[in-house]
């Protein structure tokens, strides 16, 4: 009777132990994920295609612009023309730095986007250029966390984010190609924002 008296007692504190420990595995849990869609930036760590880790933390201090894609997008394709010019404007501005994450699960393909681009209406055009950092998602592809807590739905799309990671714009205007030498107003809208940012964050910087 004491025996079994005792191996109850044990279980109960086994059960207990087990319980608590869970409870905190969770909580940790909690704590550590991010909150999707908050006002601050999604804490990245991405490779880029030399296997290097990227992280979102060291871009603090910068104005951040993530551009999302994924192979044979045809609207990436044509937006990546204004995007291009858009990366030309701020390639002197050291506080701007310009991300693509591509969101296919196979890196090869990605690489290969890269280094060739996409045929469209029979001419060669990339996705992205040498002023980008260019980082992937993948095997995840665009089922990683990232596009969870951005609510995405899918692509091209951009977030733009201040200098300390909190989110600018989640739906920024949408950069178009130029009509007769005329620049787009989603481009000059594109840019004004990012502007008008850096303006008011320099503000506040000499008031302080």
């Amino acid at each position: 009777m004491k025996t079994n008296k005792r191996r109850l007692f044990m279980l109960g504190i086994v059960i207990f132990l087990k319980s608590f420990t869970c409870q905190n595995v969770t909580a940790n849990i909690r704590f550590i994920a991010p909150k999707p869609d908050s006002s601050m930036a999604y804490p990245f760590e991405l490779k880029d295609r030399d296997g290097k880790l990227i992280r979102m933390a060291d871009f603090k201090g910068k104005v951040v612009v993530i551009d999302f894609w994924v192979n044979r997008c045809a609207p990436c394709l044509a937006l990546s023309e204004p995007l291009a010019k858009i990366r030309k404007y701020y390639e002197s501005n050291k506080d701007v730095v310009f991300i693509d994450i591509n969101l296919d699960d196979d890196a090869d393909v990605w690489k290969n986007c890269l280094d060739n681009g996409d045929v469209q209406k029979n001419r060669t055009i990339y996705y992205t250029d040498s002023l980008s950092i260019s980082l992937s998602t993948a095997p995840e592809g665009f089922y990683h966390p990232i596009t969870s807590y951005y609510s995405m739905k899918g692509v091209p799309r951009w977030i733009i984010i201040g200098k300390e990671g909190e989110i600018i714009a989640r739906n920024p205007p949408r950069p178009l190609p130029e009509k007769n030498g005329i620049e787009s107003a989603g481009s000059l809208r594109f840019k004004a924002l990012i502007n008008e940012y850096l303006l008011s964050h320099s503000k506040k910087a000499k008031v302080r």
